[in-house]
């Protein structure tokens, strides 16, 4: 038998949830397939019925409706709310039995821990499966230092993007312990390199990624203060807001997992968050798992002067 269970569109604004009739097999909900079936479903979607008034409704004959009526109504699709007589007969008023139904396979599925979570993209979590262990957040995110740093002695000022990331990751996981963001000279200091990373902003103020870069496909060049990208066939790419997402094996340890999202500038490091977080389904479609490239260009899509969008110039 069907069991009724609660539907949640998180798309919706008003939050609202349905009661389903679900079923591991399409054989319960044979009656409602063929045509007259589907009538009556629909037509008592908007409010009961006696069989009299959807035969007239649908301009069928009143015994053919009867029928398809108790087929509807043993296979539990539609339920009998009140019966009374009337000029010597029976009058039976019916209503749908639930608000939709649905046939369910036998698949694992996904944890949601709130309702709200189910509006998160499979994508992007597919893509930080490595990072994601039972709710909690497994790894650190690198921001640069403000402070002057490094070789060229920098300070950066991209690490607020790592904000966005935060609420894109919160999706998937509960409020950390501990907090889970480094700065590139802490983390270093730490000793914690050998862990899951997720560097934000390019070797220009993050020494993270500048140790990173000769392992990347997508390389930053290090000619002209780190001011071009260069891809797989050395062209070189040198626009203010080109940038790079890529994801490697950790090389301070190979079971560990290194994802870079990075720009030339502190522009190009937001137009990466933008793709990652909020282009996700589009950029990661077709991931499933292991290494990744992508170089980005941001864009300004409505004219205010900030990057808002991004297109794929390049992708391994």
């Amino acid at each position: 038998m069907p069991k009724e269970k609660i539907l949640y569109d998180p798309r919706t604004e008003t939050g609202l949830a349905k009661r389903v009739l679900v079923s591991d097999r399409p054989d319960g909900f044979r009656p409602a397939s063929g045509k007259l079936g589907q009538k009556i479903i629909t037509l008592l979607a908007s409010g009961p019925r006696y069989p009299a008034e959807i035969a007239r409704s649908l301009g069928a004959h009143h015994q053919t409706v009867y029928y398809h009526i108790g087929r509807l109504e043993k296979a539990g699709l539609i339920t009998r709310v009140r019966s009374e007589h009337i000029r010597g007969g029976e009058a039976k008023l019916y209503a749908l039995a639930s608000d939709g139904y649905a046939v369910e396979f036998p698949v694992k599925g996904e944890p949601l821990p709130t309702l709200r979570s189910s509006g998160r993209s499979r994508a992007l979590g597919r893509f930080f499966d490595e990072f994601l262990h039972d709710g909690e957040f497994d790894g650190w995110i690198v921001v640069g230092s403000p402070l002057q740093h490094g070789s060229a002695g920098t300070q950066a000022r991209d690490g607020h993007y790592a904000v966005q990331l935060g609420f894109a990751l919160g999706q998937f996981v509960n409020l950390p312990e501990k907090f889970p963001v480094k700065l590139d000279t802490d983390l270093r200091a730490e000793k914690l390199t050998a862990s899951n990373l997720v560097v934000v902003g390019g070797p220009r103020n993050n020494v993270i990624a500048e140790a990173l870069n000769q392992h990347l496909p997508f390389k930053f060049s290090q000619g002209g203060f780190w001011s071009a990208i260069v891809d797989e066939g050395g062209n070189s790419h040198g626009a203010e807001l080109d940038c790079l997402v890529e994801k490697i094996q950790n090389p301070w340890d190979r079971s560990k997992t290194c994802v870079v999202i990075a720009g030339l500038t502190g522009g190009g490091t937001k137009a990466a968050i933008i793709g990652v977080c909020n282009h996700a389904d589009a950029l990661f479609s077709k991931y499933r798992s292991g290494p990744f490239a992508a170089l980005l260009r941001g864009a300004d899509r409505d004219g205010d002067g900030k990057v808002d969008s991004v297109e794929v110039l390049r992708q391994l």
